[in-house]
């Protein structure tokens, strides 16, 4: 499978969240690992915290963070070798992407959709940033959707 490139965009083109996650995953690639700490991509949209406040779902944060141990985890070399891993450039867009996606809650996380990947949000995750460790919304992993039934499950609330 060809390396997908990070650089497709121009920075003019993406906002600060996009930009961090472009840079973390070109040091993926380039070095196998990036040492940036978890990083916010934006605020909690309102359908996941009205959700969560009418179901009593607790949100670690207003904020969603992602981390390049996250970013690793998508696009590992498992993931790409069963054709698994999404492109680079839907992880890049997710920060913004995400509020055009369905979203679903499968009574332990938050999946956004967009009918092609599925990208998976904790509502309660710990990280350690530079004040030490809390609890966030955070971006957990994403990967391509197998079998477009799927969020026909019993399993998934649609939000």
């Amino acid at each position: 499978m060809e390396e997908q490139k990070t650089t497709d965009l121009t920075t003019e083109e993406l906002s600060k969240a996009q930009r961090t996650i472009a840079v973390v995953l070109a040091e993926i690639q380039e070095e196998g690992h990036s040492k940036i700490m978890p990083f916010d991509i934006g605020g909690v949209e309102i359908r996941m915290l009205r959700y969560a406040a009418i179901n009593g779902i607790t949100l670690g944060s207003d904020r969603l963070y992602m981390s390049a141990k996250q970013l690793t985890h998508a696009i590992r070399q498992s993931k790409r070798g069963k054709g698994l891993a999404v492109d680079l450039i839907e992880l890049i867009n997710f920060p913004t992407a995400r509020f055009k996606m369905e979203l679903y809650y499968d009574k332990e996380c938050f999946i956004y959709t967009n009918g092609i990947s599925k990208f998976i949000v904790h509502p309660n995750y710990e990280i350690k940033i530079s004040r030490g460790k809390v609890k966030v919304v955070n971006f957990i992993t994403a990967t391509k959707i197998k079998d477009p039934a799927e969020f026909t499950l019993p399993k998934y609330i649609k939000i």
